[in-house]
């Protein structure tokens, strides 16, 4: 992959798909000699794992960047790796303080609640494994409670986790109880979600089916910034999709909010 492609991929928020790209033209410079092209990749790969939650890989290469990096740019890679140092450090402590009140919570929707969000937390620094434990821990519960709402919110968090197509069947499931339950907010979220899953691969008319119910949802909600994020969406797949004044039209709104 050429850099303009990894660029572009990166602009598009399709961050596992950039990440491959600057991999590959890290291998490139290293065996280039190259350290300014070696320190302009790795910074880009650690930025893409950050944005990927996960931070603690995404230092191994802000190291690599900081090692290639001279001048005033050094201290901008060292402004992000204590930046993440940061996160990573108050996400920790966010999780002990979870794992703490679980010990003493009885109250079984309350434990659900909690095991919900301790999920998330060791999904934002890239704990999988640990976040499936306790998100799947959620999900008995509140099957158990036959509350079908924050079961299809579990949905949603678990498709977090997968990028393959694991992370559909979640959206899915998430999606039929969300529909089925009139829960609109829902919808709007699961829908662009699947949305977003088809642009990263690629599968731009997939993606702009379900923009497009997504679209036919909005005017159920009074929320400028999923508004916002819906027409840039629409806008970008119309460009993709050759519907150059339609993609004009949903940029206006979106400029409009």
């Amino acid at each position: 992959m050429d850099e303009q492609t990894a660029l572009k991929y990166f602009g598009r928020e399709n961050y596992r798909r950039a990440l491959e790209g600057f991999l590959e033209l890290l291998e490139e410079a290293r065996k280039e000699g190259d350290k300014e092209k070696i320190a302009h990749t790795s910074n880009f790969a650690a930025l893409c794992l950050y944005f990927l939650h996960q931070p603690e890989d995404a230092l191994d290469y802000f190291e690599i960047a900081l090692k290639h990096t001279e001048g005033d740019d050094k201290m901008k890679v060292q402004a992000n790796i204590d930046e993440v140092n940061r996160f990573v450090e108050r996400i920790k402590k966010d999780i002990e303080e979870i794992e703490t009140r679980l010990e003493n919570e009885t109250d079984t929707k309350n434990k659900g609640i909690l095991l919900s969000n301790l999920g998330l937390l060791h999904y934002l620094i890239g704990h999988s494994a640990e976040a499936e434990e306790s998100l799947k821990a959620a999900e008995k519960i509140f099957r158990n409670l036959n509350d079908s709402i924050a079961l299809g919110a579990i949905y949603t968090n678990l498709a977090l986790l997968y990028d393959d197509m694991r992370q559909l069947d979640y959206l899915h499931r998430a999606l039929d109880i969300f529909e089925e339950e009139g829960h609109i907010k829902g919808q709007i979220d699961t829908l662009h979600a699947l949305a977003l899953y088809y642009l990263f691969e690629d599968s731009f008319e997939e993606a702009y089916y379900f923009v497009k119910k997504e679209l036919a949802l909005l005017d159920h909600i009074d929320n400028h910034e999923i508004k916002k994020r819906a027409y840039e969406l629409a806008a970008d797949l119309c460009m993709e999709l050759g519907k150059v004044d339609e993609g004009m039209k949903f940029t206006e709104m979106a400029s409009k909010l």
